[in-house]
């Protein structure tokens, strides 16, 4: 049956159930019954940026299409409906005009995949139900009702409204976490029965509908008051008795609320369902009509799904998806080296294998391999348990053992695809066993993150999403916090058992996302700059950093001493002493004591971070003083002192932690330590580029992209000014400068440079006029005309912005040079905020994006020529745009020059990229 398409669609009626007088022969009743809006909703925004070749987007109807599989694969209902709301509202809009009236309108995006979620309902046979003036939950309602009193029903839905329904025969199905809520969860999660239920969410209301409720009563005060009256009328009839004064006083005020609020949430089991009850009971499927769907829409595992039920059905077995059940996994403990020649012999007959260690500790130098979970087709995986670990009273596979095996496996430049999960990680886990891996096929972690880097890479939400099963974090096994189990306590039973779940995990999705990754044409940038970027970052995590830990120790001996001097000046200022990192001392000596003017309130009083300080300096000398401490002390605190902590005993150096994905603009991050933001400019932070030095013996370089997000701007905007300026190699900020004043390139003054620096870098940033008025110390209206000389005279930057935000907006997400996406939602948000700062990360992400795509494949490309060259040198750090190299004197001329051909040569722009090259005993002197 098909959905009808309009208003005046024939009302359906459920008159054919079945009648009492042939129930002993009948099959017994399980109805399934979908709440469509629910599923689809969440479906949406659990797997969001996925989209067909032609550009549809699919995520919402690939996700109920996978959900729709798993409910008719597991639960094997008999009877199975699709209920959904009707276009126009329901009456509940008559009774309240209020009533959802805030909701945002519903995402273009999903509204689009509306008709392709009937057309595979209509494909699967599954009938959509949709009747004008009543929601979906009045549908179910009434299918419940009218439904054989033995019937099995579960409701496939997380909304609370249709807990009402749920009793003996009736549950709710999460599909998404796995859980079915029966009464017991109700009463458990709000403290009442189901049928009570109706009436708590009459006093406590539902801001998302709009119902308003009893103003002062929440969930448990609620669930206490039925509890103790009974009944929302028994509360209503004796309000004045109650003896909470804030209940007594709602009640009393608001009975007629809550009288509105029990109607509007009250579930209508008198819709009229004119339809046979046999229209609902479960049929084969339309498989040709489906692959066709799936080959439209690029549903390619889906698809091969499907292939493979087919295959199964013409051979006479009964059909089954080929989906890997991770609960059912047949799992081989290994615990001895004797067992491992049979082993790499089964690895290197296999196609593709999935890898998923076990390690204590964390980092690439600092972890420790306990075990190691293979994931072979078939459900098979075997876990291998190392000595050492503690998980077995004796034994255990050696590390010598294991490495020699994984050399075999991938001797000669062969063996099998592999797949992991941080892959990274792995990298240099084997690296140190003197055991390199290959490259992965395919990184799970970076793949998703690529896909969508807004969302959580994590493999339990991926399986949950993708492969709709349940795949434990660590923190489930083994706990959290204080109250977190050891691996000695887990048991080897328990971590095999956890670690092949993910291993077949990562067996399972792994095609799901290289499909994905294809159909998105995100394929290019993964294999040929994100995957060989694992093995790059491996080494630069192995390889570490070296730290002046003296130089360090005199640092924080004379920050201490200047922190000391500020610090009186302050309480001299101040006029008394106070502990200047209080900011509610702070509070009272600038607001109270001096009174300086208030410009921003805070939920705990009146803020002083930065910017309001900043404001401040021009009416008092003590706000100057505060900005200079605070600078000081987070330099110590967050560099000088937290360095020296971080070195690792046996390497005698420091081994920041790279993420690859780090922003969503696909620059990368840092962490133990962050160095990223090691401060460049000002003699104190660069003081700090003196700690990391080299070997002995050796030598830093530093090759450093000169203004390249000024130059990608440049090349996208396809501005004549701003390429023919970057061509003759001028100064970009002083030509900005003259062009802007229309003036001489030599009467520019210092301050005007300054100006034109932050209109440039402000333009990719998106500054506002008050943003840069704030910056450059000047009037906002004086801001708003050098932005608007600026565009006057750079067209073709302000026609870029704009073109740039426009798609963005059509399409909902922008690409950089190698085709990265990010996805902006906010663009068509109705709150302006949002939608102007969306607006600012199109083409922000854009040129930065780009930018990172370009030192990305600079750091694959000269890694690479290392590799080859047989070069004396070794990359250890990317900052922004800067790579810094340790090398030997002999080997420093032909660095120099290859890495300044590879990282010039990376992209051929409409502008030439320049890179500055230069080499000391400290970072502070080679950059």
């Amino acid at each position: 049956m098909t959905q009808p398409q309009d208003s005046t669609q024939a009302v359906f009626d459920i008159s054919g159930s079945p009648s009492k007088e042939g129930e002993e022969s009948r099959e017994p009743v399980h109805l399934i019954v979908i709440d469509g809006a629910n599923a689809i909703y969440r479906a949406f925004f659990a797997i969001p940026g996925l989209r067909s070749p032609d550009g549809t987007p699919t995520n919402a109807a690939y996700g109920f299409a996978t959900m729709l599989i798993k409910v008719l694969r597991e639960e094997r209902p008999t009877h199975v409906a699709v209920a959904t709301d009707p276009r126009g509202g329901s009456f509940r809009r008559e009774l309240y005009p209020a009533y959802k009236a805030h909701r945002d309108a519903q995402p273009e995006d999903l509204s689009t995949q509306l008709p392709l979620v009937a057309e595979l309902c209509e494909a699967f046979g599954v009938p959509m139900l949709e009747v004008p003036n009543f929601e979906a939950d009045d549908v179910i309602a009434t299918l419940v009702e009218n439904a054989p009193a033995d019937a099995r029903i579960g409701i496939v839905s997380t909304d609370k409204d249709l807990m009402q329904l749920v009793g003996p025969r009736v549950t709710l199905l999460d599909t998404m976490k796995g859980k079915r809520i029966d009464a017991a969860a109700v009463e458990e999660r709000f403290g009442v029965p189901p049928s009570k239920l109706l009436d708590l969410r009459a006093l406590v209301g539902d801001p998302s509908d709009n119902i308003p409720g009893v103003k002062g009563i929440g969930e448990k005060g609620a669930a206490k008051l039925i509890q103790e009256w009974g009944s929302l009328d028994a509360l209503l009839e004796s309000a004045t008795e109650i003896k909470a004064k804030r209940a007594r006083e709602g009640l009393t005020e608001h009975a007629e609320e809550a009288r509105l609020s029990r109607e509007l949430a009250r579930l209508r089991t008198d819709v009229p369902l004119e339809i046979d009850w046999d229209e609902l009971a479960v049929r084969d499927p339309d498989r040709a009509r489906l692959r066709e769907i799936y080959r439209r829409l690029g549903f390619t595992r889906l698809l091969e799904t499907l292939g493979a039920e087919e295959a199964s059905s013409e051979s006479g077995a009964e059909s089954a998806s080929v989906a890997v059940v991770l609960e059912d996994l047949a799992i081989e403990v290994l615990g001895e080296d004797a067992a491992l020649d049979a082993f790499a012999r089964t690895l290197q007959g296999a196609t593709t294998i999935a890898l998923h260690p076990v390690v204590e500790g964390s980092g690439a130098v600092s972890s420790c391999l306990v075990g190691l979970a293979v994931a072979t087709p078939g459900a098979n995986v075997t876990y291998l348990t190392l000595k050492g670990s503690g998980l077995l009273d004796r034994g255990g596979i050696s590390s010598e053992a294991l490495a020699r095996a994984m050399q075999r496996v991938w001797s000669k430049g062969e063996g099998p695809a592999w797949i992991g999960f941080d892959s990274k990680l792995l990298q240099s886990l084997f690296t140190r066993l003197d055991a390199p891996l290959p490259l992965p096929d395919l990184d799970v972690q970076v793949v998703s993150q690529l896909l969508d880097p807004a969302g959580s890479p994590g493999l339990s939400a991926l399986a949950q999403a993708h492969l709709e099963q349940g795949v434990p974090s660590w923190e489930e096994l083994a706990g959290r916090g204080a109250k977190a189990r050891s691996i000695l306590d887990l048991g080897v039973e328990a971590v095999s058992i956890w670690a092949a779940r993910q291993a077949g995990g990562l067996l399972a999705i792994a095609p799901i996302l290289r499909s994905l990754l294809e159909a998105e044409a995100l394929d290019p940038l993964y294999d040929t700059i994100e995957n060989p970027l694992t093995g790059v970052l491996s080494r630069m995590e192995l390889a570490g950093v070296r730290i002046d830990e003296a130089h360090l120790r005199h640092l924080s001996q004379e920050y201490e001493k200047e922190l000391a001097r500020i610090e009186a000046d302050i309480h001299r200022l101040a006029g008394e002493k106070f502990l200047v990192s209080s900011p509610k001392q702070l509070q009272t000596i600038l607001f109270e004591k001096l009174g300086l003017p208030i410009l921003k309130k805070t939920k705990t009083g009146y803020s002083t971070d930065e910017s309001v300080l900043e404001q401040l300096v021009m009416h008092h000398e003590l706000p100057a003083r505060v900005l200079a401490w605070r600078k000081i002390s987070k330099l110590k605190t967050t560099y000088i002192d937290a360095l020296p902590p971080l070195v690792n005993p046996e390497t005698g150096r420091i081994h920041p932690h790279f993420h690859q994905l780090g922003a969503a603009t696909g620059r990368l991050s840092a962490s133990n330590p962050n160095v990223q933001n090691i401060p460049i400019r000002g003699d104190q932070g660069a003081r700090i580029r003196e700690a990391f030095i080299p070997a002995e013996g050796r030598l830093l370089l530093s090759a450093d992209y000169s203004q390249v997000e000024l130059r990608v701007m440049a090349h996208y905007s396809g501005d004549t000014s701003l390429i023919e300026a970057f061509r003759r190699g001028d100064d970009i900020h002083r030509r900005t400068a003259a062009e802007v004043a229309d003036i001489a390139l030599e009467d520019v003054n210092d301050e005007q440079r300054a100006r034109a620096k932050a209109v440039n870098f402000g333009i990719i940033y998106g500054s506002s006029a008050f943003g840069l008025s704030q910056q450059l110390g000047i009037a906002a209206g004086d801001a708003q005309e050098t932005i608007d000389a600026y565009f006057r005279r750079y067209e073709g930057v302000k026609r870029f912005l704009e073109e740039t935000t426009e798609q963005a907006r059509k399409d909902g997400f922008v690409r950089t040079w190698m085709g990265r996406r990010r996805y902006l939602p906010d663009l068509s948000s109705r709150n302006r905020v949002l939608r102007q700062a969306a607006e600012r990360m199109a083409t922000n992400t854009v040129i930065q994006g780009t930018a990172a795509d370009l030192i990305k494949k600079a750091m694959v490309e000269v890694d690479r020529a290392i590799l080859e060259s047989g070069l004396e040198a070794t990359m250890i750090l990317q900052v922004h745009d800067e790579l810094v190299f340790e090398t030997t004197e002999a080997s420093r001329e032909a660095l120099a020059e290859m890495v300044v051909a590879k990282m010039e040569g990376v992209a051929d722009l409409a502008v030439p990229l320049v890179v500055d090259v230069g080499t000391g005993r400290n970072w502070r002197e080679a950059h």
